[in-house]
């Protein structure tokens, strides 16, 4: 098991043992995807290597944490579970949308 994947696990559990809500783990898990999305994007567009080499170890999106070991079966199974995840918040986010009054 790789660093990263490690310190996401510890994170979750602590979301998980410090909220006690399904929606925290959901908003965590896109949360950690999306900063570390835009860690990448910024790394690849702006940000000098020299002068910012620490960014070159943190992983590009949660796939990647993902990925980062190969165990076969058990990869795709994280993987569709990360995919109803995606689902799940954009259910999430439909149903805020739709309360909130403009």
């Amino acid at each position: 098991m790789t660093v990263q994947l490690i310190i996401f696990l510890i994170a979750l559990f602590a979301v998980i043992f410090f909220f006690k809500n399904f929606n925290a783990c959901v908003y965590f898990v896109v949360i950690v995807d999306i900063f570390l999305r835009i860690v990448t994007y910024l790394k690849a567009n702006y940000l000098r290597s020299d002068a910012f080499s620490f960014f070159d170890f943190v992983p590009a999106d949660v796939p990647s944490i993902i990925n980062s070991f190969q165990l076969g079966m058990f990869n795709e199974i994280i993987m569709v579970i990360y995919i109803i995840v995606y689902i799940i918040f954009e259910v999430l986010m439909i149903r805020f949308f739709v309360k909130k009054k403009f």
